[in-house]
């Protein structure tokens, strides 16, 4: 089975999580991040953010690409992240 490279849960720490500290980025950071069309884990450099890709769904350049390769990424963990950009950039504001 062909993968590709990303972090298949959002970890611990990651900044799209409802348990991320508030305040913690700031909401102009935060907005910046999301509308990036894709985003890298701040841990593993080297693999795409499960968080990024589960929030933005298919604004995210990843995600299509694996949909038109017919590449499953296998996320979990959608309820660990916000539901919308819009809670995620109030729960960053400071």
């Amino acid at each position: 089975m062909t993968s590709l490279p990303n972090v298949k849960k959002p970890c611990a720490q990651c900044p799209f999580r409802k348990d991320t500290l508030k305040g913690w980025l700031g909401s102009e950071r935060m907005t910046e991040i999301l509308e990036q069309q894709s985003f890298v884990c701040h841990k593993k450099q080297h693999l795409q953010c499960a968080g990024h890709m589960l929030i933005n769904g298919d604004k995210n350049d990843f995600v299509r690409l694996a949909g038109r390769l017919n590449i499953e990424l296998e996320l979990t963990g959608k309820e660990l992240v916000f539901d919308t950009q819009k809670e995620c950039i109030e729960h960053h504001e400071f």
